[in-house]
């Protein structure tokens, strides 16, 4: 089964895009988005599990507490970010876009890092 989903990777992938997609402008259930998010972190585990086994306990439990922990200051730095554009008052598209752009790039780092720190600990091993 899990080799199976290894070879339809890309295709379960799409498709949980199109049913998030479909679900973002049309359904707007706030449930479906949680289910679809689930369902991804599950895919992308399945998918590295090879590489998660190699890893130890202690490198998994820095790996959690980084995430967390980006994930919170991400949430942190959002809140900053709407105060500090409040006073522009730039229009309500504009400045959703930025929260966005904003958010994207916090992502970003946060994976960059993890893809570092996830790469030195497999290297090591």
């Amino acid at each position: 089964m899990l080799k199976k989903i290894d070879e339809l990777y890309k295709y379960i992938l799409i498709i949980l895009l199109v049913v998030y997609l479909i679900n973002s402008i049309y359904i707007k259930a706030l449930m479906l988005t949680f289910t679809i998010i689930g369902l991804v972190i599950i895919l992308e585990l399945v998918k590295h599990r090879r590489r998660i086994k190699r890893l130890t306990f202690s490198q998994l439990a820095i790996i959690g507490v980084v995430l967390l922990t980006g994930g919170a200051g991400t949430i942190y730095l959002l809140v900053l970010f709407q105060i500090f554009l409040e006073p522009l008052s730039i229009p309500t598209s504009l400045e959703t876009v930025l929260l966005i752009l904003f958010v994207l790039v916090c992502l970003y780092v946060l994976g960059y890092f993890l893809k570092r720190m996830f790469g030195r600990a497999i290297k090591n091993r």
